[in-house]
């Protein structure tokens, strides 16, 4: 059995005429086969894109061309000696043996036989072949039959070299073969093929040509059996001219074909190939499951021998190997190596009797080995010049022994055994990763290929078939070299384990003994050549890094450059000129080349995609799928990280054999510095001290042996050399696996092995780049729990940068070192209280002790030298820091107080410098940071820590811890309670949230408070507004205790639009003087006494018109005690709560102006007086005053009315007036706001119940609460109620939601406080507000009168103006009245006489208007009028001047007389009068010029509106008449009337 796999298929010619050079070039141009699709019953579909052809020629193959053809030039690609003498190529006698006289073996096993024997004929015309070709063909045919031809049941066994044969007619120019057509026309015409005719062949029907008479003699009959004739036609000028018939005897022109004729035959030949190796391969394949399925069923038989079973199941995979079937073959070693496992483990268990045959324990040549090492290190001490091996260079390879025949002779270790198995799974994996040495091994292997031409290139296509088809030919399968590192690391690991036991056994069997030494360093020293083996041959162009020599000179910080920094290293495309070495398969047919990739007269039958399936060929064509197009660095993550392992397992070995030879390396060497003193050592406990006697002895003799015995692989004895190539290695392997980590994605990983070398680098004494590692794993260090090795890392690191004078970063490095120290310190304080609640010992669980004394005391002390502060997280350092929500306030000045507490962690005591804590508001609208300072500086102590911070500033509102800082010189420790988050807007702009809107922890939050006698000062709308005049706001400021030498008052806007005009501010109360305004919105006062207060009045401006304004006041201000401020911001209404209306009436005499005053809102108004002033032109009589405040509410306003009249003014002084004026008057309305008055008084009743309780030092707290929560909670309900009953219902003590001011309490006060405010809300469940003027006694829930003024506003009211106004008036002269009280009664149908007077005047208007609207020439002109009477015709009959026209002056008085008759009974009005002005048209002058003047003003005021008149029937008397009349009782009857006109 030949053991070897050639990885591709033999097919054999026999070539008697000596053909073949003439299709050599044509036939290996069309090679590797392509395309090749095989399915088996039982298995799924396999593609097979790309099958090697190695061509043999058989024994009587004629091989010297001058045997036949002595003219024949040898084609190009034939190997010649230096004369120029060509040497024939090996004979299949040479290369294969025949089957019948082949050495069998009891299984047998895929030998390298021919898949298909090709017949190449010459036959020129029909006569030759009748007399001698064809005998010479079915000779040749019956000698060479197949097994698969044979119903014989010995041929059935030889179907593990299943052929088939083919005959190949070659036709050569100038014979009689040459002008034959390849068939009839019917058989033409059924093989679809055509030919061309010429009008001269003398071929006609029924004439039989030399194909078709092989055909028919040779061919089978069956329909499904494969055509096994073909021909091809050689053209003049690839024949040699000897190889021509010397006289040409054809009659008939030669069949010429075109181009594409000759390519479709040639590929139909190469079709017909790939069937007939598809049809060989599958009997083999199905002899050899049938015999392993066989051979399995016989496993718990007697006799029944694994190794045999492996070499015949090997057969198997092997022949898969060979048509490119990789993955196949890898499944079936991949089920031995699981066989192999199940027989050594039965075999462990049973002391190697099993069924199946005994695994040798260990391996003779491997003890002889051992043995020869050890002799010579007895001899010479290991000082030869050529020392005995273990291994070379590539311990792991199939070919190193005859594994077959010691399997075959159960003659094979279990090392051996495993070794061979693995070694087929490497060379299979590495051929499906496509890698650099497997493709070099193969190609030695194959053949060279003759160089070709332009078109055949086009079809030997590098990527048609390949996984990779879209990428070069060298792109490789990183998955597959990835999974072999995966198998590697498992393999390598468990054969160390089998190579000791190896040679334990093999000493064990020899009687001998090795030293434990020289095991071990054996067991190293194969170990890491096989790692460094997989290594090798998974390197790839993809991972630049696998294959990087290393470069000791350039230094540590060179390597460490990040694998993406390496851009120039990344992969290219290298092409190579030969194509795709290895057979291979996909697992689909989507990788195939589309039908139309190749033009029509290049595609064999359809699509030249052979099937074979079910012991049939089928020709199908290719699904239409898309191509998938693989990523170029799938894989590559993968492969890293395996690759970064093997790495760690090459390391971890040369740390052992370091540690044999005494040199102590990275950690090792740090560490030993440090546990020197704490080595511990076995004590006997039975006190036999006397027995260690043979390990002493072992002992000496271990060191008498050299520490490098048995080291073979290269690599480990040049780091043995020295320690400094000791080190160099070491650091070369690191670095190898950083960068493979980094490629990985696995950053921890990497960054543990940076310790390694930074510890190496340290040992050296390189710094620099100890340091330049140290900084890579900060990242680490400061996330992870740290144990002893790296807190020495840390200072390590320290003591790097003080060397290097690197100040920030030696500063960094010792925060990080305490950070860590005091890290422990937190977990062991948890713990400690933990173990003490169970009573467990302290030092139990001090197992992570960090020694730090005296550290952070020098990093105080450095930090001087540092150029800016450092800012660290506080809470890395200390514990349990709070700020205690509660305010405490100096007992001789304005301020506060809160206590900071934390917990110091580390043992050094230090000094703090300063104590921060920084407070910002949770109410958006306060907006005003507040700081907290330590008064001086404080000692640091280890445990809990707690000190007052001060501040100077007064404000009342709940705000927020932000930040917290200890600084202690240049050391800033910082720490932030809550992170503001930060919103975006959608033009991108980052703005922070307000902390209002975060959820701060509860203790974060801080209510803050003055004391009762500090500074105050509040912002209000002016009490007095008038409409014509700037607005204004007032300042009020209440010096409390302090004596002010001088104040700044501060007030900024927080509304939009809003402009404070603090240049014209005015002191409106108080003796204190504004000194000075320098700056916008700042006013300067001057000294304020204790005990007082002072008013400013401040005006402002609106650019649009808003609800409130929004104000933010701070006042600094200056005592014997220092600097203090005042914040607080206010939230002023400035609608007015009240609406005014006016309604004028017009008289000869007067104007009657009606005020009707309402309130603007739902809340009621209390109108303490009104007025209404006169002016130099007008004089206004009122009515009579208010004695007692009205209400106003929102349905019931208040109406006033007032009389106007006019004063004369002397017509000379009217003359020299320049400028008339129409006048104007002012309307003051004196009134209180419900909401306002309320709550002043309800507060100040409050306010003097705190200030005499005993809370009194929160009373300004409390105040702001009860005033917040009665606007907000108690009145919005009942105002309505309030007004009309003068009575406050309190409701009960919970309604006011007092929880969250007496959270922000002292605990020991806050039982107190609230107990007071159940009690005051008991007493004053509801509050009176009705107070006696004069009366000083009230009783105890009785609210105090407003400590506030009322409210006054001006507004001015303009007389209306009116062109000219006429009294008119209708005068009844004829018509009866009773009495003076009585109406005047009428008579139906009887005329009135009646007066109609109209009276005309100016006066209430302008003359220059006047004479502008009515287009006079002065004012004292006549204007027309008309008027009209109006009467509805039903009720009035009107006569005389109904409707007329006037001129009238000023006071003129008209007078027409007018007949009225009215026309129905009853109680009605009398006509009414309408005067109309007609103007006298413009002139167009002044119609240009005075296009827009207003038009003329007529007003009438008629005396008879409302009048009405009774009007009676004309009947003076009637007469009834009452009684029985044609049966209807009671009948009245009216008899006569007498009429009013008889009397």
């Amino acid at each position: 059995m030949d053991g070897s796999s050639s990885s591709k298929v033999t097919v054999e010619y026999h070539d008697p005429s000596g053909l073949f050079p003439l299709v050599q070039e044509q036939l290996t141009s069309r090679l590797p086969l392509r395309n090749l699709h095989w399915k088996s019953p039982n298995r799924p579909l396999r593609s097979i894109d790309s099958l090697h052809v190695d061509l043999v020629p058989s024994k009587e193959s004629v091989h010297i061309s001058s045997v036949t053809s002595p003219g024949l030039v040898p084609p190009d690609g034939v190997k010649r000696t230096s004369s120029g003498q060509r040497i024939s190529g090996p004979s299949s006698s040479e290369i294969l043996r025949p089957p019948g006289k082949e050495r069998r073996h009891q299984i047998p096993g895929l030998r390298q036989t021919s898949y298909l024997k090709l017949y190449l004929l010459r036959c020129d015309d029909s006569d030759t072949y009748k007399s001698t070709a064809r005998k010479q063909v079915r000779e040749w045919v019956k000698a060479h039959t197949p097994p698969s031809q044979s119903s014989s049941s010995a041929s059935t066994q030889e179907n593990h070299d299943a052929f088939e044969w083919m005959i190949v007619h070659i036709v050569l120019p100038d014979t009689p073969a040459a002008s034959q057509p390849r068939g009839t026309a019917a058989v033409s015409a059924a093989t679809g093929e055509k030919e061309k005719s010429t009008g001269a062949s003398r071929w006609t029907r029924g004439t039989t040509t030399i194909l078709e008479k092989i055909r028919a003699d040779f061919n089978a009959s069956s329909k499904s059996a494969p055509d096994r004739v073909a021909q091809v036609r050689l053209q003049k000028d690839t024949v040699p001219p000897h190889m021509l018939p010397a006289v040409s005897t054809v009659m008939s022109p030669p069949i010429s074909e075109s181009p594409q004729e000759q390519e479709r035959v040639w590929n139909d030949l190469i079709l017909k190939i790939k069937t007939l190796i598809l049809l060989s391969f599958d009997l083999r394949v199905s002899q050899y499951e049938e015999d392993i399925r066989e051979k399995d069923s016989q496993r718990a038989l007697p006799g029944w021998n694994f190794c045999t079973f492996f070499i015949l199941k090997e057969g198997l995979a092997r022949g898969f190997e060979s048509v490119g079937l990789v993955e196949d073959a890898l499944l079936g070693y991949d089920e031995l190596s699981v066989g192999l496992d199940t027989i050594v483990r039965d075999q462990a268990h049973e002391d190697g009797q099993i069924q199946g045959g005994a695994i040798l324990s260990f391996s003779e040549d491997v003890f002889q080995r051992a043995s020869e090492i050890l002799s010579q290190s007895q001899k010479d001490n290991g000082g030869s010049k050529e020392q005995a091996r273990l291994h070379d260079e590539k311990p792991i390879n199939s070919q190193k022994k005859n594994y077959r025949d010691l399997i075959l002779s159960n003659n094979i270790s279990i090392f051996d055994f495993r070794s061979y198995v693995f070694a087929r799974q490497m060379a299979l994996l590495l051929r499906l990763g496509n890698t650099r040495s497997a493709r070099s091994d193969l190609e030695a292997k194959l053949q060279p290929k003759p160089n070709a031409g332009v078109i055949q290139r086009s079809v030997d296509d590098v990527n048609v078939g390949t996984r990779n088809a879209t990428v070069p030919g060298t792109a490789e399968d990183l998955l597959s070299l990835a999974e072999l590192c995966s198998r590697a690391i498992n393999f390598i690991t468990s054969a160390g384990r089998l190579l000791r036991g190896d040679l334990l056994n093999g000493a064990k069997a020899h009687e001998a003994t090795f030293p434990g030494r020289l095991v071990d360093n054996l067991v190293r020293s194969w170990t890491f050549a096989a790692l460094q083996q997989i290594l090798d041959e998974t390197s790839t162009i993809s991972l630049p890094i696998s294959n990087l020599p290393s470069d000791p000179a350039s230094g540590s910080s060179g390597k460490m450059r990040s694998f993406g920094n390496h851009r120039e290293e990344q992969k290219a495309s290298v092409p190579e000129p030969k194509t795709m070495i290895h057979p291979t398969r996909s697992s689909s047919l989507n990788f195939g080349r589309s039908s139309s990739a190749d033009p029509p007269y290049a595609q064999p039958t359809s699509t030249g995609q052979v099937v074979y399936a079910d012991g049939q060929y089928q020709d199908r064509p290719i699904p239409g799928q898309e191509s998938n197009v693989p990523q170029m660095k799938t894989g590559l993550q993968e492969l890293a990280g395996v690759r970064a392992q093997l790495y760690v397992v090459e390391r971890r070995i040369l740390e052992q054999i370091g540690k044999t030879m005494g040199w102590d390396i990275g950690w090792a060497a740090i560490l030993s510095h440090h546990t020197q003193n704490d080595d511990l050592s076995d004590v006997d406990l039975n006190g036999k001290d006397d027995e260690g006697g043979e390990d002493v002895a072992a002992e000496k003799v271990q060191d008498t042996i050299s520490p490098i015995l048995g080291l073979s692989a290269a690599p480990l004895i040049d780091a043995t050399a020295s320690i400094d190539r000791f080190r160099e290695s070491y650091e070369h392997l690191s670095d190898m696996i950083i960068k493979h980590y980094t490629a990985a994605g696995q950053v921890k990983s990497g960054e543990g092995i940076l310790g390694d070398l930074a510890a190496l680098r340290f040992e050296l004494g390189d710094y620099q780049a100890a340091a330049m590692y140290f900084g890579r794993m900060a990242s680490l260090f400061a996330e992870s729990r740290w144990n002893f090795v790296e807190t020495t890392m840390l200072k390590m690191h320290a003591q790097c940068l003080h060397k290097l004078n690197r100040t920030d970063d030696y500063a960094r490095a010792l925060l990080d070192l305490l950070a860590k120290s005091a890290a422990n310190r937190k977990l062991l304080h948890t713990s400690f209280k933990r173990s003490e609640s169970y009573g467990w010992p302290k030092e139990w669980l001090n197992d992570d002790n960090v020694n730090t004394e005296g550290v952070f005391h020098d990093l105080v002390d450095f930090s001087v030298q540092l150029p800016k502060d450092k800012i660290v997280p506080m809470t890395k350092y200390f514990s349990d820091i709070v700020v205690e929500p509660y305010v405490r306030h100096f007992e001789d000045k304005d301020g506060f107080q809160l206590r900071l507490s934390f917990r110091h962690l580390l043992e050094d005591e230090i000094e703090i410098d300063r104590a921060k804590v920084h407070l910002i508001s949770a109410n958006a609208a306060q907006g005003k940071d507040i700081w907290l300072e330590s008064s001086s500086s404080f000692r640091l102590q280890k445990g809990l820590c707690r000190t007052w911070l001060g501040s100077n500033v007064n404000t009342t509102g709940p705000y927020m811890v932000e930040k917290i800082i200890i600084e202690a010189k240049r050391i800033v420790f910082l720490h932030e309670p809550f992170t503001k988050t930060e919103a975006t807007t959608p033009l991108r702009i980052t703005t922070s949230v307000s902390a209002a809107s975060l959820k701060a922890a509860k203790n974060a939050r801080v209510l803050c408070f003055p004391r009762t006698e500090a500074f105050r000062a509040r912002v209000y709308l002016s009490h007095f507004i008038h409409i014509d005049q700037a607005r204004s706001v007032e300042i009020e400021c209440s010096s409390g205790w302090n004596d002010i030498h001088r104040a700044e008052i501060r007030v900024r806007s927080a509304s939009a639009g809003l402009r404070l005009r603090t240049a014209t501010a005015t002191a409106t109360t108080g003796d204190v003087k504004i000194q000075d305004k320098p700056n916008p919105g700042v006013i300067s006062i001057t000294a304020m006494e204790s005990e007082t207060t002072a008013t400013f009045r401040v005006p402002y401006e609106l650019e649009q018109i808003l609800p409130e304004l929004s104000i933010k006041l701070e006042v600094v201000y200056f005592t014997d005690k220092g600097e203090f401020q005042y914040h607080s911001s206010f939230l002023i209404p400035i609608e007015l709560p009240l609406d005014v209306n006016v309604h004028d009436h017009f008289k000869n005499e007067s104007l009657y102006s009606k005020f009707n005053i309402k309130t603007s809102s739902n809340v009621p108004l209390e109108i303490l007086g009104v007025g209404l002033d006169g002016s130099e032109d007008f004089q206004v009589h009122s009515p009579k005053k208010i004695n007692s405040p009205t209400h106003v509410f929102p349905k019931q306003p208040l109406a006033v009315t007032y009389k106007v009249t006019k004063k004369e003014v002397n017509p000379a002084k009217r003359r020299q007036s320049r400028v008339p004026t129409t006048g104007s008057l002012s309307l003051s309305v004196e009134y209180r706001c419900m909401d306002e008055d309320v709550m002043d008084r309800v507060e100040s009743l409050f306010a003097t119940a705190v200030e005499s309780s005993g809370v009194q030092q929160f009373a300004r707290l409390l105040i702001s609460t009860f005033t917040d929560r009665l606007q907000h909670r108690i009145l919005p309900q009942q105002f309505e109620r309030i007004a009309l009953l003068d009575k406050v219902d309190m409701g009960a003590f919970e309604d006011m939601g007092w929880s969250e001011c007496m959270d922000s309490l002292p605990p020991s006060l806050r039982d107190d406080t609230q107990k007071w405010l159940q009690d005051w809300h008991e007493e004053n469940k509801s509050i009176l507000l009705v107070t006696v003027p004069g009366n000083e006694s009230r009783t105890a829930n009785t609210a105090p009168a407003s400590p506030y003024p009322p409210r006054r506003i001006v507004i001015t009211v303009s007389i209306p103006q009116t062109h000219v106004l006429h009294t008119a008036s209708l005068s009844l002269q004829s018509a009866e009245q009773a009495s003076m009280h009585s109406p005047t009664i009428a008579v139906v149908g009887q005329p009135l006489l009646a007066d109609l007077r109209i009276k005309h005047t100016r006066r209430w208007g302008l003359p220059s208007s006047l004479v502008a609207a009515a287009n006079l020439s002065s004012p004292d002109d006549p204007i027309e009028f008309v008027y009209s009477i109006e009467a509805s015709p039903e009720v009035w009959l009107v006569a005389g001047q109904r409707r007329a026209q006037f001129t009238a002056k000023e006071g003129e008085e008209k007078t027409w007389p007018i007949m009225l008759m009215p026309l129905k009974p009853g109680n009605v009005l009398i006509p009414n009068v309408e005067i109309r002005a007609r103007v006298a048209p413009k002139l167009e002058q002044k119609a240009e010029s005075n296009a827009a003047d207003e038009a003329l003003n007529c007003e009438t005021d008629y005396l008879g509106y409302g009048e009405c008149i009774m009007v009676v029937p004309d009947v003076r008397s009637s007469t009834v008449g009452v009684g029985d009349e044609m049966g209807v009782m009671r009948a009245a009857v009216w008899m006569e009337a007498e009429s009013r006109l008889g009397v």
